[in-house]
């Protein structure tokens, strides 16, 4: 690339398209430095976005799978046996929402559609369904809990107090709170000049996409982005103090009192990985909450910038995207994580899930025979063979049978 005497980037090594967009930035210190930077960030973010289409693309399919081999298990339950897979559902179906929602921000709004008022609503849409599916898998964990300690440790409640009709309550209840902290977290502001309650969601989006609303990055986006750790942060703290409650004492059950009926052994044993791995899953989740705020929104320069700001602070953009990828990366391995977990370690699921397994291969197997023996050159080739050795062969026979005669 032909570069002029005057441009700040004539003494650099390597050349970028990226310069002349810079050339005006003449107090930097290091252009050459921090065109690199703002190199590398472009080809983070790059990789964000191929990353993130390919591991949110297999968490959505692991959780469609989840559905398609714990709902047939589940109509043919009885309704004691339903109590608990009502809550894998649940999980599987807010895993799905969560995986929908990742890959409508992150791979689309934020990468092909240009964040503008047009598109405002279509923006605090995926916003309130990434908030709401996140409630939702934290709320189908707590009565995933809930249900494995009642039938473990208190089985004459749980069989005859706990009714699958109040399990079908509480997973409404799940989705209604879900919406209504997904929606709900009002604040008085403008928009399109009309005056109403608006959900938290649309002022996440308002700071993204300029509208009408009065909530600017300054005023808003602190206190918004505070909002948001303080109730995720307590949320998963408050579901981890549970699962924590339960898996210790399961483990102390199974400890203190060991039964010969391996039946209720391998029950219990499935309920203690189950909630293990749901443990693990949570701290994904945590850990991918706390990237953000901690690393992101905490060192974010909020406020009107120089068009050359960013040039002569490159090192920040490049912390951003590479935090940016590492929480996405986080996410889509916890959603990756839960329904594979509920395959596995469920074993009325899991035998459901070989069982199709099972099922589709000697399909699939059926069908390659078919096909390789319909359109085999080598069985042309005999059937052809076998044509042509077919007339020699009754000539043969009459010859035989007269010279027998």
């Amino acid at each position: 690339m032909t570069q002029q005497l005057s441009s700040i980037f004539s003494n650099c090594s390597q050349h970028y398209d990226l310069e002349i967009i810079f050339e005006f930035c003449v107090n930097a210190t290091d252009p050459c430095k921090s065109i690199q930077q703002i190199e590398t960030a472009v080809t983070i973010a790059y990789v964000d976005y191929y990353s993130s289409v390919t591991l949110f693309s297999v968490a959505g399919l692991m959780n469609i799978y989840c559905l398609l081999v714990i709902i047939p298990l589940y109509r043919r339950m009885q309704n004691d046996s339903k109590k608990k897979y009502i809550f894998l559902i649940t999980r599987c179906i807010a895993g799905l929402l969560a995986a929908i929602s990742w890959l409508l921000i992150q791979c689309i709004y934020l990468r092909f559609i240009a964040p503008t008022a047009g598109n405002f609503p279509y923006y605090v849409m995926a916003l309130a369904l990434n908030i709401g599916s996140i409630y939702g898998l934290l709320g189908s964990y707590v009565g995933m809990a809930g249900i494995l300690y009642l039938g473990v440790l208190n089985p004459v409640a749980y069989n005859q107090h706990l009714t699958l009709r109040i399990v079908y309550v509480a997973v409404s209840i799940i989705f209604l709170m879900s919406i209504v902290l997904a929606v709900s977290e009002n604040s008085e502001i403008i928009v399109s000049t009309f005056q109403f309650k608006i959900p938290f969601a649309i002022l996440q989006a308002a700071i993204a996409i300029p509208v009408s609303v009065k909530c600017t990055p300054e005023k808003c986006a602190p206190l918004i982005a505070t909002m948001n750790f303080v109730l995720v942060f307590g949320s998963l703290i408050i579901t981890i103090v549970i699962l924590l409650f339960a898996l210790i004492s399961l483990l102390r059950h199974r400890k203190k009192f060991k039964k010969q009926d391996t039946v209720s052994n391998t029950n219990l044993n499935s309920a203690i990985r189950l909630l293990t791995w749901t443990l693990v899953t949570v701290l994904f989740v945590l850990i991918a909450e706390i990237i953000p705020f901690v690393f992101m929104e905490i060192k974010k320069h909020r406020g009107p910038k120089p068009g050359c700001y960013w040039f002569y602070h490159a090192n920040i953009i490049v912390e951003q995207v590479s935090f940016a990828m590492i929480e996405a990366a986080v996410w889509s391995i916890a959603l990756i994580i839960d329904p594979s977990a509920n395959v596995i370690f469920d074993r009325n699921v899991s035998k459901q899930a070989k069982s199709q397994v099972k099922w589709m291969r000697n399909l699939f197997v059926g069908l390659a025979r078919t096909i390789t023996r319909r359109f085999s050159p080598k069985r042309g080739k005999e059937e052809e063979e076998s044509v042509n050795r077919e007339p020699t062969t009754q000539s043969e026979l009459i010859i035989l049978s007269h010279e027998s005669s």
